[in-house]
């Protein structure tokens, strides 16, 4: 190799690896804003909430998966009845119903259950409530049930709670674990429509319950931060300042352990009571169907014209990155973020249909299965690093993760650096832009984002030498099923989770 060839070659990669940290470093700020910014408007909904006196935990019983795992627990079925659930008993023992639960309960200060329910026949309603670190406790009898009733208000400090073997419970304090015990007669149902957690104390002004956490907050500084804020209700919490996105969150569940009801923001922030702004449905609808009525057109008569590489990339991306990006993807996904994110995909299959063998082509040499597989060390080195015991994976899960990472790569690497090859100056520098969308379909899991756009960086370069989807997609999956077995959860990787199921 001439010298002026080594110069190039050393230029090259020195220009990669610069572009690396710095897109890397913004994707870290990325996140942290992004997060930030959920934060606060989390806390301002929640504060919105209370002064209108609304519960900040209910439950809309309409379908069986409104329920802790889709059922009750007994001999009972479950079925959806116009717009409740209709519960049905048979054999005549009691059954439960779980009440989900994001991260925990404060029945200290929010002891009112109120229930929207009404039974076929005379019956019986107990509650279960448990702590982190307590038995549970059991009230079998905490309100007779009656045909005529529609409606039950409970105060749950006046109940008499025992637990193992009979012995008295304390009163209900922070709890994360909520379930309803229903005696019926067998054949009766309980029909249930709604649950709400209520208090009866007024909740002070944030600014008058507010800490600002110091940086680098330790457990021992939220122990000190406890003994401050014991019998607060709503405290307010100000985050250290310049911390990461799994930073806050890390320090968000650690708080909300304690105090469930807590607000907690940024530094230098303070909410303001603000309901949650969106776009009607009816707006939301028309623009996917525009959106996709656009596809169809644009598959059918393709533009001609430079602009075309343009055009059908943001086709590709628009629907993906509504539902990603623009964090629609929370508990459960919406059919309108699921119709969206199809038509993408299916626009792309449309404008690739004349090459989908490039889908399943071999590679022409051994050596272009080995070097996508170079970052499978890397991803145990992490493991190694900052992993923790491996949690076996179900089969169907594997399985279906390498057709998916198959699909993946051939929708980064056929489809799009394909079209930046046509638009870059140098057909090389196309892995660079590949290599951010495939990190920003993660947003706005921060690690995971830069893990995404290393790797990727490194696959595209790969797929430069074989034009092969195959090998890069084996990489994927195994690097991918490792971090999810080894990786995710601990300190360096808080989840796999992308969008707004980031922030559960």
């Amino acid at each position: 190799m001439s010298e002026n060839r080594r110069l190039q070659t050393a230029l090259t990669c020195a220009g990669y690896v610069l572009v690396a940290v710095v897109v890397c470093l913004a994707l870290g700020r990325l996140a942290a804003h992004l997060t930030a910014t959920q934060l606060l408007d989390q806390a301002q909904q929640q504060l919105a909430r209370v002064q209108a006196d609304q519960p900040l935990w209910q439950w809309q019983l309409r379908k069986p998966r409104d329920l802790i795992a889709g059922r009750a627990f007994g001999n009972a079925r479950v079925a959806s009845d116009d717009g409740s659930l209709r519960i049905s008993s048979n054999d005549g023992a009691p059954f439960e119903l779980g009440l989900p639960i994001a991260w925990s309960l404060d029945l200290r200060h929010w002891p009112i259950l109120q229930l929207q329910l009404q039974s076929s026949a005379p019956g019986k309603l107990g509650l279960v409530w448990q702590g982190s670190q307590a038995p549970a406790c059991v009230v079998l009898v905490a309100h007779a049930l009656t045909p005529d009733t529609n409606s039950l208000r409970i105060d749950l400090r006046d109940l008499s709670w025992t637990g193992a073997e009979q012995a008295a419970c304390a009163k209900p304090g922070i709890a994360q674990m909520l379930r309803l015990r229903v005696l019926l007669p067998r054949g009766a149902s309980l029909r249930i429509a709604s649950a709400a957690l209520l208090t009866t104390e007024p909740m002070p002004h944030p600014q008058d319950a507010a800490i600002n956490l110091p940086q680098d907050a330790t457990p021992r500084d939220i122990e000190r931060v406890s003994e401050r804020a014991q019998g607060w209700p709503m405290p307010l919490f100000r985050l250290p300042a310049g911390i990461s996105a799994e930073a806050m969150l890390a320090l968000r569940d650690r708080l909300r352990a304690q105090w469930p009801a807590a607000l907690i923001v940024p530094a230098g922030t303070t909410p303001q009571a603000e309901q949650a702004s969106s776009a009607p449905p009816t707006t939301a609808w028309f623009g996917c169907i525009v959106y996709l009525l656009a596809l169809l057109w644009l598959a059918l008569r393709p533009v001609q014209s430079p602009l075309r590489p343009w055009i059908e990339i943001a086709g590709c991306l628009l629907g993906p990155g509504w539902l990603i990006m623009g964090l629609n993807w929370g508990l459960r996904p919406a059919p309108l973020g699921l119709l969206a994110f199809a038509g993408g995909l299916a626009y792309a299959l449309a404008i690739e249909r004349r090459h989908l063998p490039r889908l399943w082509r071999w590679p022409e040499a051994g050596s272009h299965w080995l070097w996508p597989l170079a970052m499978l060390p890397l991803a145990m080195g992490l493991v190694l690093v900052f992993g923790h015991t491996l949690h076996p994976l179900p089969a169907g899960h594997v399985i279906a993760y390498f057709a998916w990472a198959w699909l993946q790569q051939w929708l980064m690497l056929v489809v799009l650096q394909h079209r930046f090859e046509q638009i870059v100056h140098r057909p090389a520098w196309a892995i660079v832009p590949v290599a951010i969308v495939f990190a920003l379909l993660h947003t706005p899991n921060g690690t995971l984002m830069q893990l995404c756009l290393l790797s990727e960086l490194g696959w595209a370069w790969c797929f430069l030498r074989s034009r092969s989807v195959l090998p890069i997609a084996l990489a994927h999956a195994l690097c991918a099923l490792l971090v999810e077995a080894a990786l995710a959860g601990g300190p360096l990787l808080r989840s796999l989770e992308v969008s707004a199921r980031f922030y559960l």
